[in-house]
């Protein structure tokens, strides 16, 4: 049992060269959407993204899903 003992997945070059030269940005932070459309709020400091995740917790919460 356990892994196997190579890689797992091995990118391509074409992603190692996204993350290498990714744009730069002012963001710090990232939490899911409250409206669970798969796209991201994202924040510059802890208290702001502190905010979007008790957002996102209490649409959880509403939903019942823990």
């Amino acid at each position: 049992m356990g892994l196997p003992p190579g890689p797992i997945r091995i990118p391509e070059k074409s992603a190692l060269d996204a993350v290498l030269n990714a744009p730069e940005n002012p963001y710090l932070y990232m939490c899911a959407k409250e409206d669970f459309s798969g796209y991201h709020n994202f924040a510059r400091d802890l208290a702001t993204h502190n905010a979007n995740a008790r957002r996102y917790q209490a649409a959880l919460n509403r939903l019942n899903i823990k």
